[in-house]
């Protein structure tokens, strides 16, 4: 074989290897597009809107204490959304239709809601995720008094 009838081979090799690399990570791409999706704290939320405007996002919080209630008999929830760890500051109105997650609850939890905020000034959550806390958070910041033992 000649040396340009090798070179025209390992060129097509490798245009056929770029191509099928670019379809893979096209597939890779449309497969998974709600996963590119961030979210955003309460506040970044309230200070942008732009994103009131009715498209999807998601929104990271905390439960407010109190803040919740639900309709008799209805799986329709009413509840505000704080950033974690912030006393005063921007709040949240959300409202969810659905069954909640076992950690909704848990005041050590994350909540990051996926949804639109509609025009009656409420943020409808399509989905609710609820990041659980560390299992290595100190006990001190969980206010357990003293640890778990096992009575066996």
């Amino acid at each position: 074989m000649s040396d340009e009838v090798v070179k025209k081979s390992y060129v097509r090799w490798i245009l056929l290897i770029f191509v099928i690399g670019l379809i893979i990570s096209y597939m890779a791409v449309q497969a998974f597009p709600g996963s590119a999706r961030y979210f955003l704290t309460v506040e970044e939320f309230t200070n942008r809107s732009e994103l009131h405007q009715g498209q999807i996002v998601r929104v990271s919080g905390a439960l407010v204490v109190d803040s919740f209630s639900r309709t008799s008999g209805s799986t329709t929830s009413q509840f505000q959304l704080a950033d974690k760890g912030v006393e005063l500051g921007a709040h949240l109105d959300a409202s969810y239709v659905g069954v909640l997650p076992d950690l909704f609850f848990n005041p050590n939890s994350e909540i990051i809601l996926e949804g639109s905020y509609q025009d009656t000034g409420v943020f409808m959550a399509e989905s609710i995720l609820v990041k659980c806390p560390s299992k290595y958070q100190e006990l001190d910041e969980q206010g357990d008094p003293k640890p778990y033992t096992d009575p066996v």
